[in-house]
Formats: C-alpha cells, sequence, structure tokens
C-alpha cells in the first residue's frame, strides 16, 4: 500500500548526453539525405540538402523565411548566388556540428555571409579573429569592414590602433587609399595620438602627393581638421595658380607650410596616449592603479588590483587589457600561475586564465595579438619554460624552453 505522499513524488530526468546525441543524429540524417525538405545553392550551382528546422534553429534569416509570409516560404530550394560553394558549405556544416573552421584566407568571407544570414556567433567568432589578427598594416581597411557589418568590437579596436599608433598607421601602404571623409574624421578626433601635429601634416601631404589631381582641392578641407593657425586664403591662391602644375611631394610641403602661422618646429604637442602604473613595492607590496591622462596633465586612480599581497609579477598590454601575470607571495615567496587582467575601459579587474607554469622574476610581453610569459624564477632557481596565451581560445599554450634559464 502507497505511503502518504507517494502520488506527489516525482523524479526529473535529464539526459546530459541527449544534446550531443541529438545533434549527431541530425548530421547522420543530413549525410544520408534522410527527411531533408529544403535545398539551398550556391554561386557555382552546387545543392545543399537540408532541414529548415535545422536552418532556422541557427539562423534568424531562415527562421523568418520559413514562416514569415514569403514566397520562399513554400519553395523547395533557395538560391544564394552571394556564396560560394566553399562558405555555403561551411555554414551549413556549423549548423549540424557546431563547429566551424576559420582561417585568414576565409574569415572575410564567413563573416559576411553569416551576417548576410545572420548567423549570429559565427559573425561574432569571425569578429574576434579579426580582433586578433589587428595591426598597424591593417585597421584602416578593418575599421571599415566593421563600420559596414555593424561589427562593434571590431571596430572599436580598430579604431583605438588607428588613432593610438597613427604616426605608424600613416605609413602603410593602404592608407594612401584612404577617403577624404576618413582621413578627416581621424584627424579630427581629439584623441588622436600624434607627439606634433607636424606629423598628421605630414600624412596629410603624403596622401594628397597620391593623388595630386583628385585631391589637390581637399588639402584646405583636410587641414581644417588639424588644429593649426593656418592661412587658408594664401593657401587657397597658391594651389589656385598651381592647380595646373605637377605637384610633388615638396612642393606640397612648402605650399603648406608657408600657408602655416607657425614655425612647423613650434607645433603643439597633442599625444593622448595614456600612462599606467601597476601595484608596485613600497615596505610591503601595492595594489593602487594609477593612471596618467595626457589631455587633462592629471593623474587619476583606477580601480585596485584585487591581488594584494603578491610581487614581482609580469605585466604587458594587449588592446585595452593590461594582463598581470604569476609573481610570488610575500609571506612565502611561493611562485603563482594566476592572472589578473585590467580592462582599462570599464576601470575593472577580472581573474584570468591560469599560466601553465607559476613563476616570478619572469619577462610578459604582447605581440600579434597573444601574451607570451619566458622565463623567470621558481623555488629560488631560474626557469627555462615558456608560454603564450591566445585571447581567441582563451587558454595558455606551450612553445619552445629558453636555451637557458632567466
Amino acid at each position: 500500500m502507497a505511503g502518504a505522499g507517494q502520488d506527489e513524488y516525482a523524479f526529473l530526468y535529464k539526459d546530459s548526453a541527449h544534446p550531443a546525441g541529438f545533434l549527431e543524429a541530425f548530421r547522420a540524417f543530413y549525410l544520408d539525405g534522410l527527411f531533408t525538405d529544403i535545398t539551398l545553392q550556391c554561386a557555382s550551382g552546387v545543392i545543399f540538402h537540408c532541414h529548415r528546422a535545422a536552418l532556422a534553429a541557427c539562423s534568424s534569416y531562415f527562421k523568418a523565411m520559413f514562416t514569415a509570409d514569403m514566397r520562399e516560404k513554400s519553395k523547395k530550394q533557395i538560391s544564394l548566388p552571394d556564396l560560394s560553394h566553399a562558405v555555403l558549405e561551411a555554414l551549413v556544416n556549423y549548423a549540424y556540428t557546431s563547429q566551424i573552421q576559420i582561417t585568414k584566407r576565409n574569415v572575410q568571407s564567413l563573416l559576411q555571409a553569416a551576417d548576410l544570414l545572420q548567423f549570429v556567433s559565427v559573425k561574432k567568432a569571425c569578429e574576434q579573429f579579426l580582433v586578433r589578427h589587428l595591426d598597424t598594416d591593417n585597421c584602416i581597411g578593418m575599421h571599415s569592414f566593421a563600420e559596414y557589418h555593424d561589427c562593434s568590437e571590431l571596430e572599436k579596436e580598430s579604431r583605438r590602433i588607428l588613432l593610438w599608433q597613427f604616426e605608424e598607421v600613416w605609413k602603410q601602404e593602404e592608407f594612401l587609399d584612404i577617403g577624404k571623409e576618413k582621413l578627416s574624421y581621424i584627424l579630427s578626433r581629439e584623441n588622436l595620438n600624434v607627439q606634433k601635429e607636424e606629423a598628421a601634416i605630414e600624412a596629410v601631404i603624403k596622401w594628397v602627393a597620391h593623388n595630386v589631381e583628385g585631391r589637390i582641392e581637399d588639402i584646405c578641407e583636410v587641414l581644417s581638421c588639424i588644429k593649426v593657425d593656418l592661412d587658408n586664403v594664401y593657401l587657397r591662391s597658391a594651389l589656385s595658380l598651381q592647380k595646373k602644375c605637377r605637384l610633388n611631394d615638396s612642393k606640397i610641403r612648402s605650399l603648406i607650410y608657408n600657408a602655416l602661422n607657425l614655425n612647423p618646429k613650434g607645433l603643439s604637442r597633442r599625444s593622448t596616449a595614456a600612462m599606467y602604473v601597476i601595484g608596485g613595492y613600497y615596505w610591503h607590496p601595492l595594489s593602487e592603479v594609477h593612471v596618467w591622462d595626457p589631455l587633462t596633465n592629471a593623474w587619476v586612480q583606477g580601480t585596485e588590483m584585487p591581488d594584494h599581497t603578491r610581487e614581482s609579477y609580469g605585466v604587458t598590454s594587449l588592446g585595452p587589457d593590461i594582463y598581470v601575470t604569476g609573481g610570488y607571495r610575500t609571506e612565502s615567496i611561493e611562485a603563482l600561475d594566476t592572472v589578473w587582467i585590467y580592462n582599462s575601459e570599464r576601470d575593472e579587474w577580472t581573474e584570468g586564465c591560469p599560466m601553465l607554469d607559476a613563476r616570478y622574476y619572469h619577462c610578459a610581453v604582447s605581440l600579434s595579438g597573444c601574451i607570451y610569459a619566458l622565463g623567470g624564477y621558481r623555488k629560488g632557481a631560474p626557469v627555462q619554460e615558456a608560454e603564450f596565451y591566445d585571447p581567441l581560445k582563451q587558454k595558455w599554450l606551450p612553445i619552445a624552453n629558453m636555451i637557458k634559464g632567466r
């Protein structure tokens, strides 16, 4: 006889293997052509037999197409002429496997396709891949690409590099093809980081000299974005007189500097790269963060480092993040593998992925979108181990040991 309350007893069973098994089953259906109810045709004419439900689950584009009152709702084949065979195949495989291979060769095409078909997570992964590979030689193109495809993180990071390292950026090949609107946007930013206005003027000279006939009329407008005292009447008159002459860099430079009411050597400084002082030691470990802002010429205090009891750590920056790696406990000289990350834009700390090897007195540097930890000490002895952190994969990976511990 059942005891009191027996009827109310319930057991909620959840099969943790079910999601993977369910996906694997749909993958098998796709490979075998079972239960498929829609075909996709790429630019080359290749056909992919798929399931509406699987596509709609991954893409709001397909969900809307198959549910809204559109003619495609009843069609058995959808033509996608803007997508190559390789890109469409990769996205379809992602729908059935949750995995997609992103490389330098295919990332922009994948992002464009993911943006078009609204594969949100794939677009985000491609965006993070591009952020990981940003540099001074591609940040201009990436900034325009990010604006067009509404990639906020890529737009912000490419803009940061573009403005912060402008004195390197304007010497790159892609700077020569930049449009007038984009150049004006860059030069008018308050946080454009140049040691002297002369660097911004030299960038304008190089830009105009690359296409004199097409850009000679834009000199005054572009220069107006730079905060210099300029004799516009003289410059416009000189340009009109020499419009038909073939001007080179030196002639354009002479015209511009003659129009300046200031001596070029006396042009104002406008460096905007902030300086961060993290922690340190004064009779005991310090955890303060101090920031010097060149625009206000003042020090401000940031959020303190959460870990108060360590010293001799490595510090390096990557984008807006400052990485504090390793170190040792003051009271025990215990080597640490811990990592703390300070985001300079949000003024906040987060704990990062621990290093593979604990170390202190080591070298920490950033290179090609990664953080490297080299050598150092452990238990009072120098170590040879070296490793790097890939923020895209969010893990530390070993590299060849140093020849000798340092």
